[in-house]
Parts: structure tokens; C-alpha cells; sequence
């Protein structure tokens, strides 16, 4: 069930006064007026227009938005009752599990209007009730709303109230294939972080990601927004909630890591802050290069040669291992982390992992402690190409006017 649940609230009118007395009062005078004598105006002349009176006060006539039976009825769609003779004295509309829609009545009194998206998935009964000129008359329809098969969803990957680097990329992953892309993206705002440009790009049709021309501004606040409650997203799903979003930058983190040196050198906010010789892949596995963001951290992660499909007898084959003051780099299984003790010989002389950099002790926790998601690594000079953008956030990669263009390929 979507978690927009209409508060509980209903509107009933007082008895609504009859106006046949005003009617009858009306057709005397002019009887009287055209007469030529007092008989004129005698008790004939007032049954008559009794009579008449009776026949202009029809039953009320109603009309009802969705119509009745109407199924996958768009939740932000409103529901309107409206009384095209008479005037509505009860209206309620009823979900299946006992919520009551809220709604306001016009002025008028003539037409009755829902205030609030919805339930998905849900029955509702609408029961009204209207009077015209002292006729009453009530009446009940039923429809239902977009079933949970057709219901949209989205996760994005910050949090809100996170603290990211200045190069976090926003990822905005839906739950079902979205065919109308550029209503989505108009559903999307972003502000803070430097008030600058921004671009979308699609690597799928359920993945999209957001990110500005240049870092975010250090230190800054970030609005992430996305309206999608009620929007047609294509092949009748319609989107369930909207989404916002606000996280904060920290300082500008950046490292370089040279495989002709085989270092790595620490900057915070453009100033050196550490420099750490490195073991990075072997001439087989060589290091992707290009630059990487942190995905995610951890004090100690469990390596397993299975996550590279490698099994005994492999001659890349390892035995599992915990490292420790991990920072992941891509999805396919680039790190930085302390190196193993075996390795500790070879920091800055040999290549020697299956593609991770691997750092001293103090290294490898001043990176963990200091650094965090969104900030930035960047490898050179491993004779190897990019690994793709979306293994991992390598969108900085891509040149920004080059950003939107799904069929732009660098050097991956």
C-alpha cells in the first residue's frame, strides 16, 4: 500500500429547507395580479399551482467521477460528486479497509471534490445523498484503484540527512521499465551544492543518475526531489510516492594513485595531506584506470576468489582473506584496503592483487577514516582502460556536454 493514506474526514450538510413555499407564494400574487374580480384568486387558482409546484421539484439528479465499475482509477485523479439538479446534503467515499476520503463541497453546495491522493490497490464506495426543492434523493457507486502490479516505485542511493563527498553522484533506480524518460526527468530538482548546471544520463530503462557540471560545492547543503505520485511512467505503471532527499557535502577528498610511482597521494580541499606507497593488479589483473568514486566503506570486508568466479586450481586462485579499511571502488570488485602482510614487502615496487590498491597500515586508515562515499580516486598509468561508468560512479569519466548522450562511449 502506498503511503499516502487520506486522513479520515467527511462533510454533512444541515437539512436543507424546502423553497415550494416560496414557489406557491410567487404564482398567487400573479394570479391575482391578472384577474379582473376577488374570485379570481379563489382556492382553485391555489391547488393549481400546489400542483405546479410538485411537478417542478424533480428527484435530484447526480453525477459521479469515476464513473461506476471504472477499475485502475489513477489514485491523484480526484473523485467529484455533483448534483446537476438539487444540491448535495451527504457525501462519503469509502475505501475498503474503512478510510474515509477526505473532500471539501463547493460553495453551492453542487459539487463535492476529494482533497487528497488515494489508497493503491483499494475499493472505494461513494455514497451521497441531495435534495432539490424538498425531493430527496441518495444513490452509491463503486470503482477501484491501480492495482499493486501496476504501482511504480524509486530508490535513490543518498540518504537523507547523509554526508557525501563532492563528487557523489545522485542514482535514481525504478522499480519498473520507464518509457516517458523526459517527464521524468522534469519530475526531478535538484538545488544547493553550488547552484550550478546538472545532466541526466539513463544506463537503463530503470536506472538513471543525476550529476552537476562540476563537484559540488564543499561544505554545502543538497535538495534531491522527485515527483513521481500519480505519473504515468508507461505500460499503464504508475508512480506510488514522491521523494525528497536532503544531504550535506563534507570537504573536497581527492587521491591519485600512479602506477609509474606506484603511490597514492592524499588531498583535502586541494592541499597535500598524505602521500603512501601501494601495490596495485598484477600484469594478468591489471587496475582499471580513470576516475573512481567511493561506493561504500567498511572496517573489514571478507574477500572470496568466488566473487571473481575463481576456483581452486586457477592460477589466480586465493585463499578467502578479511581486509581491513576498505573502501570499494567498483562493483566488480575494485578496492582500496591495507594490504595483506604477504604484500607488505612489495609497496611501491610490485603489482601484486587482483586489481585493488593495496596500502600500509597507516595508509589504508587514514583513507578510511578520512574519507568517505562521493570522494574521489583517481588511477593512472596502468596501460589498462576505464572501467565501465556504472560499474562503480565513473560519470566523472565522461565530459559533461557529453553527459546526456547514452551513446557516448570514452575510453571503457
Amino acid at each position: 500500500m502506498a503511503p499516502h493514506s487520506p486522513r479520515k474526514s467527511t462533510w454533512r450538510s444541515r437539512a436543507v429547507t424546502g423553497l415550494a413555499g416560496f414557489s406557491v407564494l410567487a404564482l398567487a400574487a400573479c394570479g391575482t395580479g391578472s384577474g379582473g374580480d376577488g374570485a379570481a384568486s379563489g382556492s382553485p387558482g391555489d391547488g393549481a399551482s400546489n400542483a405546479t409546484a410538485t411537478e417542478a421539484a424533480a428527484e435530484p439528479s447526480v453525477t459521479v467521477a469515476p464513473a461506476a465499475d471504472t477499475t485502475m482509477v489513477n489514485p491523484v485523479d480526484p473523485v467529484t460528486v455533483t448534483a446537476d439538479q438539487g444540491k448535495l446534503t451527504d457525501v462519503s467515499v469509502v475505501s475498503d479497509d474503512g478510510q474515509e476520503a477526505a473532500g471539501e463541497l463547493s460553495e453551492d453546495g453542487t459539487t463535492w471534490t476529494s482533497t487528497k491522493p488515494l489508497e493503491f490497490d483499494s475499493a472505494y464506495t461513494v455514497t451521497y445523498t441531495a435534495d432539490n426543492n424538498g425531493r430527496t434523493g441518495e444513490g452509491t457507486s463503486a470503482f477501484s484503484t491501480v492495482d499493486a502490479a501496476h504501482e511504480m516505485d524509486v530508490r535513490m542511493n543518498v540518504r537523507d540527512g547523509g554526508t557525501y563527498g563532492v563528487w557523489q553522484v545522485v542514482e535514481f533506480d525504478f522499480s519498473e521499465p520507464i518509457l516517458n524518460k523526459d517527464e521524468i526527468e522534469k519530475a526531478v530538482t535538484v538545488n544547493g551544492g553550488g547552484d550550478q548546471d546538472g545532466a541526466f544520463r539513463w544506463y537503463s530503462d530503470t536506472k538513471l543518475r543525476y550529476r552537476p557540471a562540476e563537484p559540488w560545492a564543499p561544505d554545502s547543503k543538497v535538495k534531491v526531489a522527485i515527483k513521481l505520485l500519480g505519473k504515468d511512467v508507461g505500460n499503464g505503471m504508475i508512480g506510488n510516492e514522491n521523494q525528497t532527499v536532503n544531504f550535506t557535502t563534507g570537504p573536497e577528498h581527492r587521491a591519485y594513485v600512479d602506477n609509474n610511482t606506484k603511490t597514492l597521494v592524499a588531498y583535502e580541499n586541494g592541499k597535500k595531506t598524505g602521500e603512501w606507497p601501494v601495490t596495485l593488479g598484477n600484469p594478468e589483473w591489471p587496475s582499471t584506470t580513470g576516475k573512481k568514486v567511493i561506493i561504500e566503506q567498511a572496517e573489514s570486508y571478507e574477500f572470496k576468489p568466488s566473487s571473481l568466479n575463481l576456483s581452486p586450481g586457477d592460477p589466480h586462485y586465493y585463499e578467502p582473506f578479511n581486509a581491513s579499511n576498505v573502501a570499494r571502488l567498483t562493483w566488480s570488485g575494485e578496492f582500496i584496503h591495507q594490504a595483506l602482510p604477504s604484500a607488505m614487502p612489495v609497496l611501491g615496487y610490485q603489482n601484486v592483487s587482483h586489481g585493488c590498491v593495496g596500502m600500509p597500515v597507516e595508509g589504508a586508515k587514514y583513507i578510511f577514516d578520512t574519507f568517505r562515499p562521493g570522494d574521489m580516486v583517481e588511477v593512472v598509468n596502468t596501460g589498462y582502460p576505464q572501467a565501465d561508468p556504472d560499474d562503480g560512479f565513473g560519470d566523472w569519466n565522461i565530459p559533461f556536454d557529453k553527459y546526456s548522450d547514452e551513446n557516448w562511449h570514452g575510453n571503457w
